[in-house]
């Protein structure tokens, strides 16, 4: 049954919201200020959930989505607002889930980092499953579903990743693809040469005629991984349990990547960043004070823990304002490279823990850090773990955040226990999607001295 229904705001999620009859009303692909008739999908948690059927009133911001996936296809959500209106509204919803989850009023500016809004993603994961009719579907799960979409092109990936796509797409690939479950796919920066992890079961003893054909027959592939095993949800990137079989690698044994005055080792498995156009200018952000005169001074002193280090993105800038840098990461294969990333650059002062950053922080003694760097998954920071950090009591935090609502929770905590917020930066490293990249540094005020 159809109903009409006006729009409030956007929400976190890529969500509109309503209300119609006293209930809250959650609709996809529409914007503020719009009336639409919608039809109820599903209801959860006393809210209900609905898709568009037609636009009554659309709003001025409202643009024609160029990708012919839209609405299907489950990765992006914002296709039908403007790109320039994207990162403004986007900014409303972080101070929105900020307020309502954290309990934190930011009034001051955020000012937004935005660069290219398509063809910006440097890696992306495509799904492989069977068809009813004994096919092969390569392409993207479709959205609140585990059904694939199969496509020939996306709009928001780069250019060297759609030519891999293209070609995987023809029949002969797609019969080679068909026992796997999913194709890891990362380009470098300077969008020339590539990286495929295969996913799945398939048969080992086809693993190498697989990767030599990759390597022959895929535009810009220099390196081809085969994952056997995958690990349990919710282990961070990288990680394995143990007796897990690493991944078979032939042609280059990694990747690397120029970001900034640095060049990265990025193997199969290792964390990095999935969007192209926005690494430099996040890390001298991350490095940098704020509420300092434009160029903004970079941070410097004695000690810096870089936690949820990945393959040190962050850890090497550090290295040459900081006398030492703890770099914490959990995963092997970011892990790895990240202790090889600091031997190639002569970074002596760099130390790598590859362990838990709550492990970590339960044994670590030495308080006062100059700066604390987090970068934490999805999930945000463990509430143990952030515990132990607040007892550290660093002079200085600086949270690099892809989730507003665990952002939100973790600040919460952290200004209840003596920090201050310094600053709020937006980069839009995902346009058309949800997806909220964010920098925030906090301060911990001098204790007053008592007469």
């Amino acid at each position: 049954m159809s109903f009409e229904l006006s729009v409030d705001k956007l929400v976190y999620g890529g969500e509109a919201l309503g209300h119609h009859q006293g209930r809250t009303i959650l609709v996809e692909r529409a914007l503020a200020g719009e009336r639409l008739e919608v039809e109820e999908t599903r209801s959860a948690k006393g809210v209900v959930h609905t898709r568009p059927l037609r636009v009554i009133e659309a709003a001025p911001e409202r643009a024609e989505p160029p990708c012919p996936y839209f609405g299907r296809c489950g990765g992006c959500q914002y296709q039908h607002l403007n790109p320039e209106t994207q990162p403004l509204a986007k900014r409303e919803i972080l101070r929105e889930t900020l307020r309502r989850i954290g309990k934190i009023t930011w009034d001051l500016d955020i000012p937004i980092h935005s660069a290219a809004p398509w063809n910006y993603r440097n890696q992306i994961e495509l799904k492989v499953a069977r068809q009813p009719d004994g096919g092969t579907a390569l392409g993207f799960f479709e959205s609140q579903s585990h059904h694939v979409v199969p496509i020939d092109s996306c709009a928001i990936a780069s250019p060297r990743l759609n030519a891999i796509l293209a070609s995987l797409r023809s029949d002969e690939w797609l019969q080679r693809l068909a026992a796997f479950t999913a194709i890891e796919l990362l380009a470098d920066d300077r969008d020339e040469r590539a990286m495929l992890t295969f996913c799945g079961a398939g048969a080992a003893c086809k693993d190498e005629a697989l990767a030599q054909a990759c390597l022959a027959e895929l535009p810009g592939v220099v390196s081809v991984a085969v994952e056997r095993a995958r690990v349990a949800p919710g282990s961070p990137p990288g990680a394995r349990g143990r007796g897990e079989p690493r991944p078979r690698v032939f042609g280059q044994p990694a990747l690397s990547y120029h970001a900034g005055d640095f060049t990265y080792r990025i193997s199969p498995g290792s964390f990095f960043q999935g969007s192209r156009f926005l690494l430099p200018e996040l890390a001298a952000a991350v490095i940098a004070d704020a509420n300092t005169a434009p160029p903004p001074v970079a941070s410097s002193g004695a000690l810096a823990l870089d936690l949820f280090a990945g393959v040190g993105l962050f850890t090497l800038p550090l290295a040459r304002r900081f006398e030492q840098v703890v770099a914490v990461e959990a995963g092997f294969s970011s892990a790895a490279d990240l202790a090889a990333n600091a031997a190639a650059h002569a970074l002596s002062n760099i130390r790598v823990a590859r362990e838990d950053v709550a492990d970590f922080l339960r044994r670590f003694a030495q308080r006062e850090p100059d700066l604390v760097v987090l970068d934490p998954p999805r999930a945000g920071v463990a509430a143990g773990a952030l515990k132990l950090l607040a007892g550290l009591q660093p002079r200085r935090i600086h949270y690099v955040s892809c989730s507003p609502p665990t952002l939100a929770r973790d600040l919460g905590y952290l200004t209840s226990h003596d920090y201050a917020l310094e600053s709020i930066e937006l980069f839009d490293f995902f346009p058309q999607t949800y997806h909220i990249e964010s920098l925030v540094r906090l301060v911990r005020p001098p204790v007053q001295a008592t007469a």
